[in-house]
């Protein structure tokens, strides 16, 4: 559908800002055009593929291109530039390319960065490049995302890396969590901290049970990722203010068996499943989250590593061995982790619990003998057989083969929800919640900011910036911050791109 104006020749001086209003579209009647276009039918229309007259065809925006302060959009009748421009356009606004828009922009943030030292500037070349983007830079900072555009209202966690803070956009006034990662300590730690699995997951992921990427940034000192808010808190807050009947671990394991599915759908091991990264909804669903272990799988469904990654009482033996050595593995690694889970909902405690770290390693890799079940805590016989067949060799584990071995055990058999159902399903627990703010979910965490760690000064080009290049996303992905001018008026090549798509 195209503006009559351009029809009617009645198009406005200002028509880069002109708002869309009256509208044809094919089989409209008219005899005078005020623009070209190739037409996907030839028939009708002389060699430029001028439009005669008679009925409008169904134009492509894709196969034009505007000029401002003309009423003429023209065709690009060079077949392999305009294919060549089409493929170079594509790559710009994809959000999972590695050129896009926001990467090319992060590039020169970095290299201007990364050069801004006096010892590097005496170069010529590089004081030429400075002196060309140093000014312009300063103004992309200003206008791209950044921690000043959010209030901060409360550090609701803390870990190795960083912290998370709950935080309101000063303008949409939408709450968020927001996770800041230290890019010395992700430079330090590159062989654990999976910073670029973390983001790329939540940005992309397509599903309810995983958190959300909406934005994420950086600064020189800083890696930021805005995601969804769970105000719900963790299952560890669950599992400490309540005794979890069967019931409810039975709706719990199921919620982690299907985020974990999504997570390996998507060609990823989590390597850190436990209750603190299971994330509860303001409806008390579950959500995973903290994908800072995430491994991609190769193509044969496994990964390849040399470093334990995870947690002690969650970690599985075949992780733990890979330590040092060429650890193979695949996504059997995080079905373990969910034994364990399981096993603590019902029982109270991880099933390889002991007083010293080696002690519980130990304990994992003698799981055969270890693995126990307390006789004064009543667990049926279904649990006791998914646990079973979760914490057990990686060869023979439940799960192992396909997520739907583990689906159709015993152990899930209920007349309230299936697998299909269970998110339309009412949780056990629904949070309580006094506002979209509320914290009370989550542990009082003291404010205390530790030094802003910065990287030295380089006595030559060392590169810091150069391995977060790429990492700026925005979920609403567009080359214009909004569709709509302050004046109230669209700008025109907002509406070129949103006919494009």
């Amino acid at each position: 559908m195209y503006n009559k104006s351009l029809v009617e020749g009645k198009l406005p001086l200002d028509w880069m800002t002109a708002n869309v209003s009256a509208i044809f579209k094919k089989g409209d009647k008219a005899e005078t055009y005020n623009f070209t276009a190739q037409p996907a039918d030839k028939r009708g229309y002389d060699e430029k593929g001028m439009i005669k007259s008679g009925l409008l065809p169904s134009l492509q925006f894709g196969d034009c291109y505007f000029r401002a302060n003309e009423w003429m959009m023209e065709s690009i009748t060079d077949s392999d530039r305009l294919q060549r421009l089409r493929e170079l356009e594509a790559q710009l606004r994809d959000p999972r390319g590695v050129v896009n828009v926001d990467s090319l922009l992060d590039s020169v943030q970095a290299m201007v960065a990364d050069c801004d030292h006096q010892a590097i500037s005496l170069n010529k070349n590089i004081e030429a490049f400075l002196n060309r983007y140093r000014e312009t830079i300063l103004d992309i900072e200003l206008l791209r995302m950044r921690a000043d555009d959010f209030i901060n209202i409360k550090v609701i966690g803390r870990g190795a890396f960083g912290k998370v803070q709950l935080v309101r956009h000063k303008y949409t006034k939408q709450v968020y969590a927001m996770k800041l990662l230290s890019k010395v300590e992700m430079i330090k730690r590159s062989d654990s901290a999976f910073f670029w699995e973390e983001r790329d997951i939540m940005a992309h992921a397509n599903s309810e049970w995983i958190v959300q990427l909406h934005f994420a940034f950086q600064d020189q000192k800083f890696l930021y990722m805005v995601m969804d808010y769970m105000p719900g808190g963790d299952l560890v807050n669950l599992l400490s203010n309540y005794d979890v009947p069967e019931k409810w671990a039975k709706f719990y394991c199921a919620e982690v068996v299907l985020a974990l599915d999504a997570i390996h759908s998507m060609g990823f091991v989590h390597r850190d499943v436990k209750p603190d990264n299971m994330l509860l909804d303001s409806s008390g669903h579950l959500k995973l989250a903290d994908f800072g272990t995430c491994m991609k799988m190769d193509k044969d469904g496994l990964v390849r590593s040399d470093t334990a990654v995870g947690t002690p009482d969650y970690i599985s033996p075949e992780v733990l061995k890979s330590q040092g050595g060429e650890g193979v593995y695949g996504r059997e690694c995080d079905w373990w982790s969910v034994g364990v889970f399981l096993y603590e909902m019902l029982v109270g405690d991880t099933p390889f619990y002991a007083d010293s770290l080696l002690g519980t390693y130990g304990k994992i890799m003698d799981h055969r003998n270890s693995l126990k079940f307390p006789d004064d805590i009543e667990i049926s016989s279904e649990a006791k057989s998914l646990i079973c067949g979760f914490l057990t060799d990686r060869l023979t584990r439940l799960g192992g083969n396909s997520v739907s071995e583990i689906k159709r055990h015993r152990f899930f058999l209920n007349d309230q929800w299936t697998f299909d159902t269970i998110r339309e399903c009412v949780p056990p627990v629904v949070p309580d919640l006094d506002g979209d703010a509320d914290t009370s979910n989550f542990d009082e965490i003291q404010n205390e900011d530790s030094p802003e760690e910065s990287f030295p000064v380089p006595k030559a080009f060392v590169g810091n910036h150069l391995p977060f290049v790429g990492f700026t996303y925005s979920k609403d992905y567009r080359l214009l911050s909004s569709n709509d001018k302050p004046d109230g008026k669209r700008n025109l090549n907002t509406l070129i791109w949103s006919w494009m798509k």
